[in-house]
C-alpha cells in the first residue's frame, strides 16, 4: 500500500484509502487508483466474496472449486474491511483459498 499516492477526482484530491460516491456508486483508491467499493454485511458479505472467490478460481483453472472462500479464521479483519468500511473486489479475494 502505497500512502503517499493521491488521486484526483474532480479537483479532488484523495489518498490511499479513502472512498468517494460518484453517480450512487461507491469508489475507493487502492493502489493509487481508483476501484469499485462495495459496503456488505453478514450474508450478503459471504455471498460477494464467494462470486468474487469463485471468478478468481474460474481464471486460474477453468473449473469452479465447491470450497469456494475461507471459513473466515480472519473473520473479524473480513468484516472490518467490508462491513464496518467499504472494500474492493481485491479486498475481497484476498480470503479465498
Amino acid at each position: 500500500m502505497n500512502v503517499n499516492c493521491t488521486y484526483n477526482h474532480d479537483g479532488r484530491h484523495l489518498k490511499e484509502g479513502e472512498s468517494i460516491e460518484i453517480k450512487g456508486k461507491l469508489y475507493k483508491i487502492e493502489d493509487c487508483d481508483l476501484h469499485r467499493a462495495y459496503h456488505a454485511c453478514g450474508t450478503y458479505l459471504l455471498q460477494m466474496v464467494s462470486i468474487a472467490c469463485e471468478a478468481v478460481e474460474q481464471q486460474k483453472t477453468n473449473k469452479v472449486d465447491k470450497k469456494r472462500f475461507r471459513r473466515f479464521l480472519q473473520r473479524k479483519l473480513l468484516t472490518d474491511a467490508c462491513c464496518h468500511t467499504l472494500c474492493t473486489v481485491a479486498e475481497m479475494t484476498r480470503y479465498c483459498r
